[in-house]
């Protein structure tokens, strides 16, 4: 049987790399029907025709939208579903595939937007996805916030989860509070967490250490993947294994 890579064919769109994690225009969020719901914590957000395992994730509802990528990518948002999903299963944001087992120190790689060059931080709170090495020099290369302005990155060694982003309503009213704007609630806060619509998981960057060297990185992953015994997919296009699928540069790896 042959391995499947943990490294992805990237999807393009007009030439132009898109990551995993962006939303396209025909994925717009329907009306999002919450109530008051009775918990086994008490009362708390949630929807009128919840179906929990689906709705909710880590206690907490989560906004409904549907995933169908097509139309045009938005590379100001990131969809909630692949979003969540690359934070919990330690996804790359770039091109969706597993970053654990990728390096031989089970280290993760993070990116983040940096203009004014400081480093990822010890501690530091982030709503951005891991990324694979390859798939880092791709964005730093195409996205012109991280190429244009600059970029920090890090070997991260433990990302346990701190909360989440979202939308904060009034536990009365269900007005909704801080309209457009992300409100950020750690899990400890257990008054507030009951009251939020959630559209980003945060974790921890514990262990922390700032790297500097994609292409070094590169060559550290692709050989840990080959004595892995799983081949890298796509290796002709960008040392790094980037392979293209039909369908502009990613611009989800800005410090979240």
């Amino acid at each position: 049987m042959t391995a499947i890579s943990p490294i992805r064919p990237v999807r393009y769109w007009n030439g132009t790399p898109v990551p995993f994690i962006t939303s396209w225009t025909k994925e717009v969020a329907p009306p999002q029907p919450v109530t008051v719901i009775e918990g086994c914590g008490g009362r708390g957000l949630g929807f009128r025709d919840e179906v929990a395992h689906i709705d909710r994730h880590y206690g907490v509802p989560w906004v409904r939208m549907p995933a169908v990528r097509g139309g045009r990518p938005d590379f100001k948002l990131v969809h909630p579903l692949r979003g969540r999903q690359a934070m919990s299963r330690l996804l790359c944001q770039v091109c969706g595939g597993p970053t654990i087992g990728t390096r031989t120190d089970e280290r993760t790689l993070f990116l983040a937007g940096s203009a004014g060059g400081r480093p990822i931080a010890e501690g530091e709170q982030t709503m951005s996805p891991p990324v694979h090495a390859v798939c880092a020099r791709l964005a730093v290369r195409e996205c012109p916030p991280l190429r244009d302005r600059g970029w920090a990155a890090a070997l991260v060694g433990y990302t346990p989860v701190w909360g989440v982003a979202g939308s904060l309503f009034h536990p009365h009213t269900l007005e909704e509070l801080a309209a457009k704007k992300l409100c950020r609630v750690p899990f400890s806060d257990t008054r507030r967490i009951r009251w939020v619509l959630a559209t980003h998981l945060i974790i921890t960057l514990e262990q922390v250490t700032p790297v500097t060297d994609l292409d070094a990185l590169v060559d550290e992953e692709a050989e840990a993947i080959r004595t892995s015994h799983r081949p890298v997919s796509g290796s002709g296009a960008d040392r790094a294994g980037h392979g293209q699928t039909s369908s502009a540069a990613p611009r989800a790896g800005a410090r979240g």
